[in-house]
């Protein structure tokens, strides 16, 4: 054990207060969520308010051909500029944006955007060089050709512009599906850090040309907000705090433990830990300052409720940058950015609750199971913890969670056996009417009363879909299913 639990069963107040604290908090995240929502669609419905009441309306509608495309351009140039803006919101880490939605849907919405925004960026670059063609009498297949080397020559705002351009385009390649799985986290971490010098690139020929964004005091006031906003976000919460944090609370590795083959725990000591707000089920982007390991940072989840004296994470070998982390030695200096993530029992609202975890994803459930029992936050027998695996090997940290289950009076069920195509459990005799049962009927069989628990579910990600869709067939809503993917 990373800890000493003391044996202490959840009494009825304690769990009374805990769920009180849970619905409190999903009423916070729903205002909020509401108020972030709200500011967005208003943002943009803002920019296309401006640029219509300034003369866009009657260019689009009334206008030559010429100004009909030179203001589609314009219009679909601002558009991309305020979601991208919104981009980058999203992906800076603000707590508020973190509690809300979670990490992992924040970057997805990032992502969604991201579909949207380059091409309106593509729109407008071909709609603002087509209608200058068309403006300046260059007709045939080389116009565009000839007016876009008019413009790359007329100033050097105009090659940053195109530069940014560029910049967004090869990000947007770089976050395709199959673009991902071949490229190594640090190469598309290193890729996607180039949005932010595509916004800079972009910036000074808004100013200077896109008259649009200095049309009157409102629109300059407005857009210098938005900048202004966004960059401070960047800077304070990607680059500010996690230094201050790493400074303040100077981590360090205390020791390297084999869990299983192929599974190590790093625990880290440091200083005014009870002042960090991490909370369980949490994960953290970390830096180790050693040789092949400092150059970039790995979000790994806490594998032991945070306690005030040290942390831990328990990594499994998956032949990149983990396998490095079992040469650690003890003293090395640890950097990091976080907590994030909203995998926690903040938002619980149900006294049961139900723990999935397969293969790594048990670390955050692990210290999950362990925050309900040292806090008394469940009452004996409110919590089935259920762990899947391939193998008895693959079991790790197979002996606290076992502890932890008894010390608390809950269940932990351990379903080993090789994978089953279209399934998440093991392979079962249990059938009805001649057929298999389905996934759905097993889990309820397992879990008396499941659609009355709060469900956390963490694993790879197609095991986690499975898993999904057995819970909301057996009856528990999706506002109750939490999870936490760590794709990028």
């Amino acid at each position: 054990m990373s800890t000493t639990i003391a044996p202490h069963r959840g009494t009825p107040s304690r769990v009374r207060r805990a769920l009180r604290a849970g619905s409190d908090f999903r009423r916070w995240q729903a205002r909020t969520g509401d108020l972030l929502e709200t500011l967005a669609i208003a943002s943009l419905l803002a920019v296309v308010t401006q640029f219509l009441l300034a003369g866009g309306s009657h260019d689009l509608v009334a206008g030559a051909s010429s100004t009909m495309l030179i203001a589609v351009g314009r219009l679909t140039g601002l558009v991309a500029m305020d979601l991208l803006l919104i981009q980058l919101l999203l992906a800076a880490r603000v707590p508020w944006v973190d509690r809300v939605y979670g990490m992992d849907r924040a970057l997805k919405a990032h992502r969604v955007l991201g579909r949207i925004t380059v091409p309106l960026v593509l729109v407008h670059v071909g709609a603002i060089i087509l209608g200058y063609a068309v403006r300046d009498a260059l007709h045939g297949p080389f116009g565009p050709v000839v007016e876009t080397f008019r413009l790359l020559t007329g100033g050097s705002d105009l090659l940053f512009a195109f530069g940014a351009t560029a910049l967004l385009v090869v990000v947007a390649v770089t976050s395709v599906s199959i673009a991902r799985r071949k490229a190594s986290y640090e190469w598309w971490h290193l890729v996607h850090l180039t949005s932010y010098a595509a916004v800079i690139l972009a910036v000074p020929h808004e100013l200077s040309m896109g008259s649009d964004f200095t049309a009157s005091a409102w629109a300059r006031t407005y857009w210098w907000t938005l900048f202004v906003l966004v960059a401070a976000s960047v800077v304070w919460w990607r680059l500010l705090v996690p230094v201050a944090r790493s400074l303040r609370h100077g981590l360090r590795v205390s020791d390297v433990v084999e869990e299983s083959p192929g599974v190590w725990s790093v625990r880290m000591t440091g200083r005014d830990l009870d002042r960090l707000p991490a909370r369980a089920g949490q994960y953290l982007n970390w830096r180790f300052l050693s040789p092949r390991l400092f150059a970039s940072a790995h979000p790994w989840s806490l594998s032991s409720a945070p306690d005030g004296r040290h942390l831990r994470i328990t990594v499994r070998d998956l032949g990149d940058h983990s396998s490095r982390l079992a040469g650690l030695r003890p003293g090395t200096r640890v950097l990091f950015e976080g907590p994030y993530g909203a995998f926690t029992s903040r938002g619980r609202v149900r006294r049961r609750v139900l723990l999935l975890a397969a293969g790594i994803g048990v670390t955050p459930v692990r210290s999950l199971l362990e925050e309900l029992v040292r806090h008394g936050h469940a009452g004996p027998g409110d919590v089935t913890v259920v762990y899947r695996a391939n193998t008895e090997a693959e079991l790790a940290l197979r002996d606290e969670l076992e502890h932890l289950a008894a010390v608390g009076g809950h269940r932990l069920l351990l379903l080993v056996g090789p994978p089953v195509q279209g399934s998440w459990l093991p392979a079962g005799s249990a059938r009805r009417n001649g057929e298999q049962s389905s996934d759905a009927r097993r889990l309820a069989g397992l879990v008396p009363d499941l659609a009355r628990h709060e469900a956390y579910v963490c694993g790879p990600g197609k095991w986690m879909d499975l898993v999904h869709h057995s819970l909301l067939e057996g009856g528990i809503p999706k506002t109750h299913i939490h999870d936490e993917r760590f794709s990028w």
